[in-house]
Parts: structure tokens; C-alpha cells; sequence
């Protein structure tokens, strides 16, 4: 693994080169841990070797599994690291081609193989708080940012 920390207005921003046939999920959670990060922002491109990615399904409030064999480009990975019950919970969307160039994604869960992930994490500095919590919403069955 790769990775240099710079301060920049205020946050600390790191930039990370995920090894190639790790898991993504898990890799940026256990980034995330060991780098103790509590609040970030996280973007990220590269290419995976299979996607699992489920879809919330608004009507039943259940999560829909999709996994997809095969090589991938990242378009883009979008997402988040906020504390769930004290412990740091990666929340990513994220976007692939495959080779028709037919554009695809979902919310990412565990067992997405990478080929390569170049990530960007920008770790706020907050003033008076320094990290954002989530609670599960019992309306939306969702877990949520705290207002």
C-alpha cells in the first residue's frame, strides 16, 4: 500500500494506491481504522475484478444483492466514513463500465476484488466536534447521519 497524509485548509487529505487483489470495501475500512478516521469524504478510480454492489429497494426496504463476474473500469467511487456505533462505517457508491463500455453500479459491500484503486480521503478538521455519527432511521430502515 501507498499513501502520504498532507494538512490542506484545514483537513488532512490522504492518498492511497490499494493493492491489487485486495477487497475494496474492506480495504478502505481497515484504512480507516488504522489511520483512525472518524469523518471523510472518499473518491476514488481504478478497475476491480468482479462488483458486488446491492440496491435499496424503496417499496420492500430491503437491500437487492447484485454481484457481477469479470473485469471493470471504475468510473467513480463516491462516498464516506462517519462512526456507527463508535466504529468507522465506509458508506460508498459506486459506478463501472464494462467492456461494451455499458455503465452499471450500486452501493458497495464487501467482496469487490481490486485490480486498482487510486483514492483520495479528505478527513475534516471540525471545530467543537470532530467526527459525524449515524443512527438507523426506523422510517426508511436506513442508517442515517445525525441532524
Amino acid at each position: 500500500m501507498y499513501t502520504r497524509k498532507y494538512k490542506v485548509n484545514r483537513q488532512k487529505v490522504h492518498y492511497v494506491k490499494f493493492d491489487k487483489d485486495t477487497y475494496l470495501l474492506e480495504s478502505l475500512t481497515e484504512y480507516a481504522i488504522n489511520n483512525k478516521i472518524k469523518t471523510a469524504e472518499i473518491s476514488f478510480i481504478g478497475a476491480v475484478q468482479n462488483l458486488n454492489v446491492v440496491y435499496f429497494n424503496q417499496e420492500t426496504k430491503e437491500y437487492e444483492d447484485h454481484f457481477f463476474d469479470g473485469g471493470f473500469e471504475v468510473l467513480s467511487g463516491l462516498g464516506n466514513i462517519t462512526l456507527f456505533e463508535n466504529k468507522p462505517l465506509v458508506h460508498i457508491h459506486i459506478s463501472v463500465s464494462d467492456k461494451d463500455r455499458k455503465a452499471f453500479g450500486g452501493y458497495l459491500v464487501n467482496g469487490t476484488k481490486i485490480w486498482l484503486i487510486e483514492a483520495i480521503i479528505k478527513q475534516p478538521t471540525f471545530i467543537g466536534k470532530n467526527y459525524i455519527n449515524r443512527y438507523f432511521d426506523e422510517e426508511l430502515c436506513l442508517n442515517v447521519w445525525n441532524d
